[in-house]
C-alpha cells in the first residue's frame, strides 16, 4: 500500500491543478448563483479563516501576518486579487498591492470603491463554523473603513457551503482511491495480523491505525475509535478492553489525502476456535443493516432536503420493521463538511437549518447509521454500526469504496 501514495511534490502539483480548475470553473458559477458581486476573505497568521486554507496554493501555508483575497465579478468574468506581496500566490491570484504607496487596508478600500459591487460577501455564519471565519475584530475594522458600503454586506454562507462541498470531476475521479485506501487500512486493522484475541486491546488497535497512517505519510481525519459489542454487556460500545472471541469489533476512522477527508465505520467478528462464521442472529442483523443502507442510498438524491431524505428513509424502514438511526453527513475538505445533514445521532428528526438544505450533485457523503436487532444467541438487542463513503453523482448515490457486506472474520 505504501507505494500507492504519491510523494509530497506530486501531491502538491495535483492539488494545485485542482485549485486552479475550481477557481476558474466552480467559483464564478457559485458567485453568480448566489448573487455575490464581491467576496472578501481575510485571515491573519495563527488564526486562519477555514476558507483561506481551501484557497491557498500549496506553497502558501499561512496568511503571514495578514492576507486578503478579493473576488469580483466584472461583466460575468471573475477577477481574483490578493493583497499580499508573496509571489507564490501567482498565477492563482493577481497581486494588486504596492506597499510603497499604500498599506493593505488602504488597498482593499480602494478596490471596493473602484469596483463598487452591489453585494459584498463576508465569511460570517451562525449555522456553519467553517463559514464563520471572519473575526469580530476584522469585521469591525472593515466596517469602519467603508461605512458607505456596510449595507451591502451579506453572508458568504451559501457560497461557502457549495465551495466546500461541491467536488470537481477531477476530484470525484480520484476520491474512490482515497476512500478505498481508508477501507483497506480498516480491514487490515480488523484482522488477525493486528488483533490477537485475548491479548490485544481496543486501544492497541487504535494505536496501530494511528502509526500505520503516519507511516504512510498521511494523517487521520479525526482520532480513531475502536470499541466492542459483547454478549451480556450492558453497554453498546465498550472501550479499553481486551478483545475476546465472540466480540464484535467496531472501528470508526478516516484519512486525509490530497486535501480530501474520509469517514468510515467497519465491523469484524472474533471467531471462537470451533466457529467458522458468526452466529446466525448476527448475520441476520448485518443483512438488515444492509437493507437499511439500500433504502438510504435510494433516497439520497439531488433536490431533496436532508430532512426529506431522513423522513422518507425512516418511513420505509418502519414499513419493513427495521429499527435504526440515521446520522449521515457530507464529507469533503472537512470530515464533517458543510451541507445538507440527514439526521443527527442525538436528534432523530428534522434538523433545523442544516437539515433544510438540499442535497446537491457532485457531493460526497459519509452514509452513517445503525440498525438494532434482537440476537437470539445473545438474548439481547445489538446495534450494527456502519458508515460508507458515497457520492451523489449524476442524480444518484454511488459507493466510493468496496461496500462491506458482512463481518470481517478474526
Amino acid at each position: 500500500m505504501t507505494s500507492h501514495f504519491l510523494p509530497l511534490r506530486k501531491r502538491e502539483e495535483i492539488t494545485n491543478r485542482w485549485l486552479f480548475h475550481r477557481l476558474n470553473t466552480l467559483l464564478p458559477t457559485l458567485m453568480k448563483k448566489h448573487g455575490v458581486g464581491m467576496w472578501i476573505t481575510i485571515g491573519r497568521e495563527y488564526h486562519e479563516d477555514p476558507a483561506l486554507l481551501t484557497l491557498f496554493p500549496s506553497a502558501v501555508d499561512s496568511s503571514r501576518r495578514l492576507t486578503i483575497l478579493v473576488f469580483t465579478l466584472e461583466g460575468g468574468t471573475l477577477k481574483r486579487s490578493v493583497i499580499h506581496t508573496n509571489p507564490e500566490f501567482e498565477p492563482f491570484y493577481e497581486r494588486v498591492w504596492n506597499p510603497a504607496v499604500e498599506d493593505q487596508w488602504e488597498c482593499l478600500v480602494r478596490l471596493i470603491k473602484e469596483k463598487d459591487p452591489a453585494t459584498i460577501a463576508l465569511n460570517t455564519s451562525e449555522g456553519f463554523a467553517s463559514c464563520d471565519g471572519l473575526t469580530h475584530t476584522l469585521h469591525s475594522k472593515l466596517a469602519d473603513l467603508v461605512p458607505g458600503f456596510t449595507d451591502r454586506f451579506i453572508s458568504a454562507e451559501p457560497l461557502l457551503i457549495e465551495w466546500y462541498s461541491t467536488r470537481s470531476q477531477k476530484e470525484l475521479t480520484a476520491y474512490p482511491f482515497i476512500a478505498e485506501s481508508a477501507r483497506e487500512i480498516a480491514e487490515s486493522a480488523l484482522s488477525r495480523s493486528v488483533i490477537h484475541p485475548g491479548i490485544t486491546t481496543t486501544d492497541d488497535v487504535v494505536e496501530w491505525i494511528r502509526q500505520k497512517v503516519l507511516d504512510l505519510g498521511l494523517k487521520t481525519s479525526f482520532y480513531p475509535t475502536v470499541d466492542l459489542q459483547r454478549k451480556g454487556a450492558a453497554m453498546d460500545r465498550i472501550e479499553g478492553e481486551i478483545i475476546r472471541p465472540g466480540d464484535i469489533v467496531h472501528l470508526d476512522f478516516g484519512i486525509e489525502y490530497l486535501g480530501l477527508a474520509t469517514d468510515t465505520q467497519q465491523l469484524a467478528y472474533v471467531l471462537y476456535p470451533d466457529e467458522e462464521q458468526p452466529p446466525q442472529g448476527l448475520i441476520s442483523a448485518f443483512n438488515k443493516a444492509l437493507r437499511m443502507e439500500d433504502i438510504i442510498m435510494d433516497e439520497l438524491k439531488p433536490g431533496a432536503s436532508g430532512n426529506d431524505v431522513f423522513r422518507r428513509s425512516m418511513a420505509r424502514m418502519d414499513e419493513e420493521e427495521l429499527n435504526g438511526m440515521i446520522y449521515t453527513h457530507p464529507v469533503g475538505v472537512h470530515c464533517h463538511e458543510a451541507g445538507a445533514l440527514i439526521g443527527l445521532y442525538d436528534l432523530q428528526g428534522p434538523v433545523p437549518i442544516k437539515g433544510e438544505l438540499q442535497v446537491t450533485d457532485q457531493t460526497l457523503y459519509a452514509l452513517e447509521f445503525n440498525c438494532r436487532d434482537y440476537i437470539p444467541e445473545w438474548g439481547q438487542e445489538v446495534p450494527i454500526y456502519l458508515e460508507e463513503p458515497v457520492g451523489v453523482i449524476r442524480g444518484r448515490a454511488e459507493y466510493m469504496a468496496k461496500r462491506q457486506t458482512g463481518f470481517y472474520l478474526i
